[in-house]
């Protein structure tokens, strides 16, 4: 995986992933019992074309990691953004957003309006951070699909202008040794379609792998699977609904400082072993979340396989 923070060229990352919930303190506490250090509720705002700011009707946390981030997202304002999150929740409350990341946000919409994407104007979203040297406004570039293009959920394009701002080289590694975001998994009824879409959507070829479909992009990957497959892969599986989000992937610094504090806090896993731990959706906010050594690179198949 490439190890650094934003795409250059032509590359796409998988940035961020996010959850929509209804309350934010209570998923910061859920974040932090997982062993993630959590950032205080950020306002998000968008600014139009003469710099105003105005609210976006949403408002985030962040479980930041030395490679992307983990986002908790609610509704504090009527918008249509706001509506758009609330219909979400209702389907099921847990991970529906996938942010990847390019240098040139335009230049991709520019690709997808001509590979047959209806998206949206990119977004000029803002909201401000404490620091030291007094309060600085972070930056990014959003570019979001019409409603219906994308129905696995906000699969958005995204470009952080002031990475030093979310990735500050002096925060704290989380406590459960958490140090990447890897990949997402989605269960979808045809994976096959899907991963052609998402294929087309990505700039990225879709390979097979087993029972998976999987977008291999320059940072991180997309899974897709069916739901018998994710039966067989995932303890426990019963999607809320379908298309459903069912899990991210993380790469843990320490497994072994993972499991203990994991431990510490009261989390029991649904499988453990000296290399992967996966926490399951009751623990991990309705989605699964698979924390792996360096040495896994196929994280689900690996659990397929182990289990």
């Amino acid at each position: 995986m490439t190890d650094q923070q934003l795409p250059t060229g032509d590359e796409v990352f998988l940035d961020h992933v996010g959850f929509f919930v209804a309350d934010l303190e209570a998923a910061g506490a859920r974040l932090t019992r997982l062993g993630f250090n959590v950032s205080p509720i950020n306002l998000q705002q968008n600014a139009d074309a003469a710099g105003a700011l105005r609210p976006s009707g949403t408002s985030n946390r962040l479980a930041v990691l030395r490679r992307g981030f983990i986002e908790v997202l609610a509704a504090t304002h009527e918008t249509p953004l706001a509506d758009q999150l609330k219909k979400a929740i209702a389907r099921y409350e847990g991970l529906h957003l996938i942010a990847l990341s390019h240098a040139d946000i335009p230049g991709e919409r520019e690709r997808l309006v001509a590979a047959g994407f209806k998206m949206q104007e990119v977004v000029r979203l803002r909201r401000h951070r404490e620091t030291p040297e007094g309060l600085r406004e972070v930056a990014w570039s959003v570019l979001r699909p019409e409603l219906g293009e994308m129905p696995e959920g906000r699969v958005q394009f995204a470009y952080c202008h002031t990475p030093d701002l979310t990735w500050s080289p002096d925060a704290p590694a989380p406590e459960n040794a958490a140090d990447a975001l890897t990949d997402i998994l989605l269960c979808v009824n045809d994976r096959k379609e899907v991963a052609a879409r998402f294929a087309r959507y990505a700039g990225r070829a879709a390979i097979e792998r087993g029972e998976r479909r999987v977008i291999v992009l320059d940072r991180g990957s997309i899974i897709l699977v069916e739901p018998n497959d994710a039966s067989a892969m995932l303890p426990g599986f019963a999607a809320p609904d379908l298309p459903f989000m069912a899990g991210q992937a993380l790469r843990s610094a320490n497994i072994a400082t993972t499991t203990t504090t994991l431990k510490r806090n009261g989390v029991t896993p649904l499988f453990a072993d000296s290399e992967m731990i996966c926490v399951g959706p009751a623990d991990a906010m309705g989605a699964y979340l698979l924390f792996h050594s360096a040495a896994v690179d196929d994280p689900w198949g690996a659990l397929a396989s182990r289990r």
